[in-house]
């Protein structure tokens, strides 16, 4: 018994350890770069409350655009002055992909779908181009519940070279805004501000 709790707690102490000295090479890197909101595994609940396919089709692209477009707001400001890449074509081929018909959902349940490991089959299916290394940074959207007035994201960092998962953290965004974009982007907006208090140097 003594023994198993001691292995135990070695295992908890070891895996935190080595949590620590991950997060202390995102923290420290010199750059990241940022691939965009990944909504390939995102579920839009209720049905009802987004009534147009091609509105939520258009706005899926908007929304890494307005990045994009106000990356002093999105990322500058937000991720503490942090020296920030940018690299979206993976991102965007793949949500240009998407069946939004088929991501639209009355189950609550699906606002919590997602788990580590596969979000680390989703960045394992990333066609990144060879001469790209060092950390990149997704936001995995899970999840746009107006039931909850929530946007669910897991947010990844991970080493572009192979493709592994350093660091992947379920974060919520709460809703506020006028209109569609401005509606869910403030979501991303919340979690990206706690990205820089977490993890920015």
């Amino acid at each position: 018994m003594k023994k198993t709790v001691f292995i135990l707690l070695f295992g908890m102490l070891f895996g935190s350890q080595a949590f620590t000295q991950t997060a202390e090479k995102v923290s420290s890197a010199g750059e990241w770069t940022w691939f965009g909101i990944d909504y390939t595994q995102c579920y839009f609940i209720p049905k009802m409350d987004f009534p147009s396919v091609s509105d939520l089709k258009a706005k899926i692209s908007a929304w890494n655009d307005l990045v994009l477009s106000e990356r002093e707001k999105y990322i500058t400001k937000a991720l503490g002055g942090k020296n920030v890449n940018f690299y979206l074509d993976v991102v965007t081929q793949r949500n240009e992909k998407i069946d939004v018909r088929s991501r639209l959902s009355d189950d609550p349940f699906l606002s919590s779908h997602l788990n580590p490991e596969k979000v680390q089959e989703v960045i394992s299916s990333y066609n990144i181009p060879k001469d790209k290394s060092g950390i990149g940074l997704v936001f995995v959207a899970e999840s746009y519940s107006k039931t909850d007035d929530k946007g669910a994201y897991y947010v990844t960092f991970f080493d572009m070279a192979t493709k592994k998962v350093l660091i992947t953290k379920r974060m919520l965004g709460k809703t506020r805004g006028f209109g569609l974009r401005n509606y869910w982007a403030n979501t991303y907006y919340v979690v990206l501000k706690e990205v820089g208090k977490k993890y920015s140097k």
